[in-house]
């Protein structure tokens, strides 16, 4: 990645916070290390596991390309449906916030993590029919993406 420039806006934020509370600096290798704080299950389905690699990637990637923060928490998103419609055996005429809906009611995920989702299935709709590239700011697109990692953990633990 050498020769990349960073985007300018990325530095506007730290990358992480350490164990003792304080902000390190946006930097690929930051970003990577957080990444790889997220959950992982061995037992997720490889397509839904592609998908979350990808998030990740992309989130590493927002370091240089700042839009790749909300393609990443969309991708993460994306993951979360296909794991959800997997889990559930859903088919497509089955609503997204529906299956988000019944993974509350089954407590495959708490309050908090149900209204980060739900409001990322609607940042994702938005983002899909746009005229425009809208941005998400780092700490905001961690806590989507961290967010899906750990229902789609916590969904295929066994």
């Amino acid at each position: 990645m050498s020769g990349r420039e960073p985007d300018p806006r990325s530095l506007i934020f730290a990358g992480d916070v350490g164990e003792s509370g304080q902000p390190l600096p946006m930097t690929p290798e930051v970003l990577l290390g957080r990444t790889e704080k997220w959950p992982l299950s061995d037992n997720t389905p490889e397509g839904v596991a592609a998908i979350l690699a990808r998030s990740r990637q992309m989130f590493v990637d927002g370091y240089y390309t700042y839009e790749n923060f909300m393609d990443a928490a969309t991708r993460s998103i994306q993951a979360v449906e296909a794991a959800l419609r997997l889990r559930f055996d859903a088919n497509e005429s089955i609503s997204f916030a529906r299956l988000i809906k019944r993974a509350r009611a089954d407590c495959l995920v708490d309050e908090e993590t149900c209204e980060i989702l739900d409001a990322g299935r609607e940042l994702r709709n938005r983002f899909i029919h746009t005229t425009n590239a809208p941005v998400l700011n780092p700490a905001i697109a961690a806590r989507m993406i961290g967010s899906s990692h750990k229902l789609i953990a916590e969904i295929y633990a066994n």
